[in-house]
């Protein structure tokens, strides 16, 4: 076997764990900083029509409300993308661990399928801790002058509507995060293979192709699922008060942006968003695999 198709021996499933989740906490926070200020001005651009576009946005933010603005609700992806990252590379690590033991050893490096089908696993395990931060941030995002900060906006909003109120827009949610991270997973390893020149280790890219890697699977996440990402913020960014929301159920969502907006209403927000997803992406993973190496050399 080349040591392009080898992958090291797992250790134990709770060091393996334990290991995905530190990993996985060093890439949220640091996607957190970089790309939280794109996400604001895309769920403004996607739940308003009170903007002429991306750059429009930005300047309102910042005339209205400061550059502090642009980080409105960061208290809930800084929390947030550091547990859901370190989460969702849990859950990504364990799905590997699912589709290897079908039929292979610890020690093969596993298929794009497989890398793929452990995406989805990431992607459905990851939306149930997902859901509630994603609403509290749409919610801080838009409705910002009822909340003085993420976790008043929580303990609000749990306190008055329990946990069906944190799981606002949740079909949504795992509409796109199931396919998302299935695109996500299988992108970047696919874009570290094509990267990977003959006799290299690929567990032991430079940190350019690592960066590239990680843009493109940030394109491939958001590049195809976005509309399923315009419905998900419309509906967590709607009315905590069930009887009056103007969308109750996704179908509901889709129509009435359909019937408002027409299909450019599902690309709201699109060019912030996807310029957001190369940075953002790219240092995540850039954060994870250094992270997991720097772990590795000390022995565990």
């Amino acid at each position: 076997m080349t040591e392009r198709r080898k992958e090291e021996k797992a250790p134990s499933q709770i060091v393996a764990a334990l290991k995905d989740v530190t990993a996985g906490t060093v890439g949220g926070i640091l996607q957190a900083l970089v790309g939280h200020p794109f996400d604001t001005v895309k769920v403004r651009l996607q739940t308003t029509q009170h903007y002429a576009g991306m750059v429009d946005c930005f300047k309102t933010i910042i005339k209205e409300e400061g550059f502090l603005g642009l980080y409105k609700g960061v208290q809930s992806p800084l929390a947030g993308l550091a547990g859901l990252n370190a989460t969702l590379f849990f859950a990504y690590g364990r799905g590997k661990e699912l589709v290897r033991r079908s039929d292979q050893k610890f020690d093969d490096r596993l298929s794009l399928t497989q890398f793929t089908m452990a995406g989805v696993f990431a992607g459905f395990f990851s939306a149930l801790i997902e859901g509630p931060f994603d609403f509290f941030k749409c919610q801080l995002q838009v409705r910002y002058k009822e909340f003085r900060g993420f976790f008043d906006c929580a303990n609000k909003i749990t306190r008055n509507y329990g946990i069906r109120g944190i799981y606002q827009g949740q079909g949504a949610t795992q509409l796109r995060n199931i396919p998302s991270n299935a695109l996500y997973f299988g992108s970047y390893e696919l874009m570290k293979n094509y990267l990977c020149s003959p006799g290299e280790n690929i567990n032991a890219l430079p940190t350019w192709k690592l960066l590239a890697s990680g843009g493109f699977a940030g394109l491939a996440y958001w590049g195809i699922t976005y509309p399923f990402d315009v419905v998900k913020s419309t509906m967590q960014a709607d009315t905590v008060i069930k009887a009056d929301r103007k969308y109750k159920t996704v179908l509901d969502t889709f129509r009435i942006i359909y019937s408002e907006s027409g299909f450019k209403g599902f690309y709201r927000g699109y060019t912030p968003c996807m310029i957001r997803a190369i940075p953002a992406n790219a240092i995540c993973f850039f954060g994870y695999e250094y992270a997991m190496r720097v772990i590795n050399s000390l022995g565990y």
